[in-house]
């Protein structure tokens, strides 16, 4: 399951607050190209129907099928400028 930390959760509540979105959520997908493999991660309330939902203290998040086990154990974390994915096994993503 992908988590927030607290500092990131305080920090999408301030976000969701700012756009007026109450059920503004995370949206995380697998994407492949000539750079290679990674996450697109963006905020949306309106997300693909394909997506496995999970929810973290009152914040959904929708994985499509390649992240919903890659991403087991992440955390979605802000780091005081940008909202960033962190996982042991894995680069720190930044969100789109």
């Amino acid at each position: 399951m992908i988590q927030f930390s607290d500092v990131g959760l305080r920090a999408f509540q301030r976000e969701r607050a700012r756009l007026a979105k109450p059920s503004l959520g995370v949206q995380i997908a697998f994407t492949y190209g000539c750079g290679g493999a990674g996450f697109r991660v963006t905020f949306t309330d309106d997300p693909l129907d394909h997506h496995t939902v999970q929810e973290d203290r009152g914040v959904r998040l929708w994985l499509d099928s390649q992240c919903a086990a890659g991403l087991d154990g992440a955390v979605i974390d802000h780091d005081g400028t940008d909202f960033v994915l962190r996982h042991p096994d894995a680069a720190i993503v930044e969100f789109c």
